[in-house]
């Protein structure tokens, strides 16, 4: 991570540094409030698509006391859908009466999902209701019907559906068939396997398609298990290939128990049958299977052998160490077999052994006879013996690996560079060093040291490397550099920056290229500080594209991506990194960036790419907030000269007004001021008043002499508030009261306040009862992103005793209050702080009671 360096302008998400206690919940209570103003929306006059979005969020908070208004749409072809999902994912009773009893009311499609709803919650008590539609006319319904009780799976459910069979078209046969199997599964789920066995049994019997009678003869031998078998045994016999691979596929679900019918049943099949029970067998990692599987792998049947070689893999894990000892033996004798992938199947599974830790027998084994390949003097066996050596990581033969380095047989000499890779040791790791900066241009060995760099510990391996580059000539620098930056880690960072400082062009050149692709964020103090010092222009400009790429690729906090940014902007000397830093404002559309990209409209040779960003967001429908994304659009329009963009602006602006509009009546926010009328308020009228459809305060000629608050009517206790605001003068402050009480006979009041103006924004002060702030950004980071003399917005919820605070859409405080005596509930009350030349404008007062 690295620091924010700049103390005038702030642009910080302030959430992340409030040190206030967790907030306190109560989620029960608050899905009840919520679920009582979703239920008045569905209750309402409002439009389909608001009302499908309150069953939507209805399905996800699950409260009961929404279920008399979702049945109420259990019959409407446009809301069914919505209402039914609403109701499955409520845990009460009542939404099953309600499904139940829309079962007489609804018909067609509409009651066939109805009958899927009461399906899936698996009400017992429509068996009796849905054994009736069994014998719908309408097919669809009675599927349905059957596919519900299957789903239900009780004994009487089951009767049901056994009664059903033979009975009505071909298709419903069908569907009925797997209903019985389903129901099956769920009574022996329930421990009824006698009950569910019969079915299975019946189904089986029945005049029903080939697929559902071999579906049911697998579930009926998984049921049965141990006295299962014998019906196992007849099914992996059969000539029918689906009644085989069946069996097969229970066999796999019986697991251990049908190890010993598989072996049996083993040499009666034919060789592609075989092949298949020796994978099921190494699927149930049972070690009586082992023999068996040796047997086969000593056959002459090339694809039986590959596929008994990968079982002795998947067996591993369950062996004991004499077994693997066996095994192995096995596998380095199939090691001198001529077909290639037999070979390679069985160096796979010897390298597998190494890597699992096992006893000091079997490693001893697995050295020992990779070691006499390594030193045999067949070209084949030895190039074998040096790919185990490093599959293996057998750091006792890297001794003789180096020595093989310098091999007169090229393919020998590379092998034995390669398996270096896995075998050398921190001990070692300055040989292979040496032998990689003897060879700078030789892939292989770069990548030998590759391999061994970034498995051994890092900063080892990154000192060993650093140290090297002492006494190195430039070439050898440039491969150890990229060594360095393979493994990454401070120690790396550190060397190819020193490196990147130096007066040599041909390392400041490898050195800049690394660091521009570095992979943590750790490398962007350097980059920078390379982009400004550097005197190589060609190397300056590098290191600030490296810088930049930071921000737009790696993972950054909010904070972070925008200093990037700013940095960048105050350094770069040409049009290509400026684009560079819009390319990541348009890519991470957080309020820091939404604000700083405003903000940069100010600045003409800036402005069409910033209100290009803006428009482009809006065009794209990017998830920016939208009281945000209307100040910014407002913006464009009002300081840009490309008429193109303020035409987009335009439109996009009404645009999202409208759908910003419909949001917030669909949750429920209601108007506090009507841009004409102090109705709902009361205050000092010669110091509050209304202009231009705004509630102006305060004067910016004359002090205004004490504190002035204009006071809602209404008191409310759990709501969300949102405004705009603006302040003017030098020295300005303000604020909004909330669960706020009037002080009888006296201008003041006493409360809570989200404070505005100069050195208190975004702070929640309690206004003449502690008389202190409660929570807020530190003091020294106070300043956000204000946009002086012009338009912001605030964002303030109140649920239970917890508080939060937004400006611009970035967060400031999230309080909770801990002392009981302390009101939940109050009007709310707009000030303007006395004794000071200063004016407060609000205006978009709107409010949702939670």
């Amino acid at each position: 991570m690295f620091a924010l360096k700049y103390p005038v302008i702030l642009l910080l998400s302030f959430s992340l540094l409030l040190n206030v206690a967790p907030a306190k919940t109560d989620t029960k209570n608050d899905s009840k409030k919520e679920t009582a103003r979703l239920v008045k929306v569905l209750n309402s006059d409002a439009d389909t698509h608001t009302k499908a979005m309150a069953c939507r969020r209805l399905a996800a908070i699950g409260h009961q006391s929404a279920i008399a208004s979702l049945a109420n749409y259990l019959n409407d072809a446009k809301l069914a859908t919505y209402a039914r999902s609403a109701l499955e994912n409520i845990p009460d009773q009542g939404a099953d009466d309600a499904l139940r009893n829309a079962l007489t009311e609804v018909k067609g499609n509409l009651l066939v999902g109805v009958i899927n709803s009461i399906g899936k919650r698996k009400d017992e008590k429509a068996t009796g209701d849905l054994t009736k539609l069994l014998s719908d006319k309408n097919t669809k319904i009675a599927i349905a019907a059957a596919h519900a009780l299957g789903s239900i799976g009780t004994k009487s459910a089951a009767d049901a559906l056994q009664a059903a069979i033979g009975k009505g078209d071909e298709k419903l046969q069908r569907e009925v068939g797997f209903a019985c199997l389903m129901c099956a599964r769920s009574l022996a789920k329930k421990g009824d396997k006698q009950t569910a066995i019969a079915l299975t049994e019946l189904v089986h019997k029945a005049d029903l398609p080939k697929n559902i009678k071999v579906a049911a003869m697998q579930l009926t031998i998984v049921l049965k298990g141990k006295a299962g078998l014998g019906l196992l045994a007849q099914e992996l016999k059969s000539e029918d290939l689906s009644r085989f691979r069946s069996g097969l596929q229970a066999a796999r679900d019986l697991g251990k128990q049908s190890t010993s019918t598989l072996i049996n049943v083993f040499n009666a099949l034919p060789d592609e049958r075989k092949a298949l029970v020796i994978a099921a067998l190494s699927l149930s990692h049972d070690s009586t299977a082992l023999p068996l599987i040796r047997k086969v792998a000593a056959t002459r049947s090339e694809p039986l052998k590959l596929q008994a070689i990968y079982a002795l893999g998947e067996l591993e894990p369950v062996l004991d160490k004499n077994a693997q000892l066996q095994v192995l033996n096995d596998l380095f004798g199939l090691l001198k077999q001529n077909n290639s992938e037999i070979v390679s199947a069985a160096q796979a599974v010897i390298t597998q052994i190494s890597s699992s830790q096992p006893p000091e027998k079997v490693n001893a084994l697995i050295e020992s006879n990779t070691r006499k390949l390594v030193e045999s003097e067949g070209l084949p066996q030895q190039l074998m013996g040096l790919q185990l050596a490093g599959a293996c990581r057998i750091d006792s033969v890297t001794p003789t690996l180096l020595s093989l380095a310098s091999h007169s047989n090229t393919e020998v000499k590379q092998a034995a560079i390669k398996a270096l890779g896995g075998t050398t040791s921190t001990a070692t790791l300055s040989q292979l060093i040496a032998l990689a900066l003897k060879n700078p241009n030789d892939k292989t060995t770069s990548d030998a040291l590759k391999a061994a760099c970034s498995r051994l510990p890092l900063d080892q391996t990154a000192q060993a490397l650093a140290t090297a580059m002492q006494g190195a000539t430039t070439e050898q620098k440039q491969l150890l550099l990229k060594q360095l930056a393979a493994i990454g880690g401070e120690t790396a960072l550190k060397t190819i920056v020193k490196a990147a400082r130096s007066n040599n062009d041909a390392l400041q050149n490898t050195a800049t290229d690394l660091l521009g692709k570095w992979v943590s964020i750790d490398v962007a103090p350097a980059l920078l500080d390379l982009a400004k010092n550097l005197e190589n222009r060609k190397y300056k400009i590098r290191s600030l594209r490296g810088y930049i790429r930071v921000a737009r690729q790696l993972n950054m906090t909010p904070e972070q991506r925008l200093e990037v940014c700013r940095n960048t902007l105050a350094n770069a000397e040409r049009n290509d990194e400026r684009k560079l830093v819009f390319e990541v404002l348009r890519r991470y559309p957080n309020p820091l960036a939404v604000n700083y990209t405003v903000s940069l409209l100010k600045d003409k040779q800036l402005n069409v790419p910033a209100s290009s960003i803006i428009v482009s967001w809006a065009e794209r429908g990017t998830p920016v907030d939208a009281d945000l994304l209307q100040n910014a659009l407002q913006q464009v329009i009002a300081t840009t000269s490309n008429a193109n963009l303020k035409q987009r602006a335009t439109q996009q602006l009404e645009r999202v007004r409208i759908q910003a509009k419909q949001d917030e009546q669909g949750s429920g926010f209601q108007s506090l001021f009507d841009g004409k009328s102090f109705d709902g308020w009361h205050g000092n009228k010669k110091i509050f008043r209304i202009e231009d459809g705004e509630i102006v305060g305060g004067s910016l000629i004359e002090k205004v002499e004490r504190n002035e608050f204009l006071r809602s009517n209404k008191e409310y206790d759990d709501f969300e508030l949102k405004l705009e605001f603006k302040l003017r003068g030098d020295k300005t402050n303000a604020g909004i009261q909330i669960r706020t009480a009037e002080i009888p006979d006296h201008h003041e009041v006493i409360g809570y306040q989200a404070d505005l103006g100069t050195g208190y924004w975004g702070c929640l002060y309690d206004e003449s009862r502690r008389k202190k702030i409660l929570a807020g950004p530190p003091k020294d980071q106070r300043t956000l992103p204000i946009r002086m003399d012009d338009w912001n917005t605030y964002r303030i919820r109140c649920e239970g005793p917890r508080i939060q605070l937004w400006i611009n859409g970035v967060q400031t405080v999230d309080f909770t209050e801990d002392d009981p005596k302390i009101p939940l509930k109050g009007i709310i009350a707009l000030q303007i702080h006395g004794n000071l030349v200063n004016q407060v404008h609000y205006r978009n007062i709107r409010l949702r009671e939670l």
